[in-house]
C-alpha cells in the first residue's frame, strides 16, 4: 500500500514538473484533437473530450467537440442523441464550476446513457473543467477514467490546478478552429494567436516577446505569420479583422 502511494506521489510530482512542457507542446500543437491526444498521453486517464458549448450570440450553432472515445462509442452517443440524456453535459450546463463525476447528480433518464456506457468500455469516473473567456464563450474539459472513484479522487485532487491552467490555452485553440469551420477564417497558431492579442493591446515587439519569453525575432514571425494567414498587409488590417471574425 504504502509503494502504490509513493509511486502515485512520484507521478504527481513528475507531471507538475513537467506543465511547462506540456504547455508548450499544447501551444505548438496544430489542431484540438493532437492537443487532447497530448493531454491524455501526461496524464494517468483513460479518455478526454474537448467541448466548445453553443452560446446565446449563436456565434457557434453547432457544437465543437473533438474526443478520444472510441468511434463506437460516439456513433451510439450521436445516433441515439444521449446529449440530451447526459448528465455532465446537463451540469456543465447548469453550473459554472469544475466539478469531479462523484458530484454528478444521477436522475432517473440518466441511467441507461451510463449503463450503456459502460458496456462501450468507458468508466463511470471522471472529472470536467469549465472555462469561459471575456466574450461568454464555453468550454468544458472533461477526462474519464475506469478506475474505481476513491483512487480517481485521490489522484485527480492534485491536478486540478493543471488542468484549470492548461484548459484556457485548449479553449483558445478550439475557439480558433471552430470559426475556422464555420467562416472559412484560418485557423492560428497558439503562439500566433497570443502575439496578435497581445499587438491588438498596443504592446511592442519587444514587450511582446518579453511577456511570452520569446526573442523579438520570433515575435515578429509569429506576427508576420498571422498577417500573411488573414491576408492583411497591415498588423493593423490584421487585428482589425482578427476582431471582426471572432478570433480576438
Amino acid at each position: 500500500m504504502r509503494g502504490a502511494i509513493l509511486q502515485n506521489t512520484w507521478k504527481v510530482r513528475h507531471l507538475t514538473k513537467n506543465l511547462e512542457g506540456l504547455k508548450d507542446a499544447i501551444l505548438r500543437s496544430n489542431s484540438v484533437e493532437s492537443t487532447i491526444c497530448l493531454v491524455q498521453q501526461a496524464y494517468d486517464i483513460d479518455f478526454t473530450t474537448f467541448h466548445l458549448l453553443k452560446n446565446d450570440g449563436q456565434e457557434f450553432s453547432n457544437p465543437f467537440v473533438r474526443t478520444t472515445y472510441p468511434d463506437a462509442w460516439v456513433r451510439q452517443y450521436l445516433l441515439n442523441n444521449y446529449i440530451s440524456l447526459d448528465p455532465v453535459i446537463e451540469q456543465v450546463i447548469e453550473e459554472s464550476e469544475s466539478f469531479c463525476w462523484s458530484e454528478l447528480r444521477i436522475k432517473p433518464h440518466h441511467k441507461k446513457m451510463l449503463k450503456v456506457s459502460l458496456e462501450f468500455g468507458l468508466g463511470s469516473s471522471g472529472h470536467s473543467f469549465v472555462y469561459s473567456d471575456l466574450r461568454g464563450r464555453r468550454s468544458v474539459l472533461s477526462v474519464n477514467s475506469t478506475k474505481p472513484m476513491r483512487a480517481w479522487q485521490a489522484y485527480m485532487t492534485p491536478l486540478i490546478d493543471e488542468f484549470e491552467t492548461i484548459l484556457p490555452l485548449i479553449h483558445t485553440k478550439g475557439v480558433t478552429e471552430a470559426l475556422a469551420e464555420r467562416e472559412g477564417v484560418p485557423s492560428l497558431t497558439s503562439r500566433e494567436h497570443e502575439c496578435l492579442s497581445l499587438s491588438s493591446e498596443g504592446k511592442s515587439y519587444s514587450a511582446i516577446a518579453s511577456e511570452l519569453n520569446l526573442s523579438e525575432h520570433t515575435a515578429r514571425s509569429y506576427l508576420k505569420m498571422a498577417r500573411a494567414k488573414l491576408g492583411c498587409t497591415t498588423l493593423a488590417q490584421a487585428v482589425g479583422k482578427a476582431v471582426r471574425s471572432g478570433i480576438l
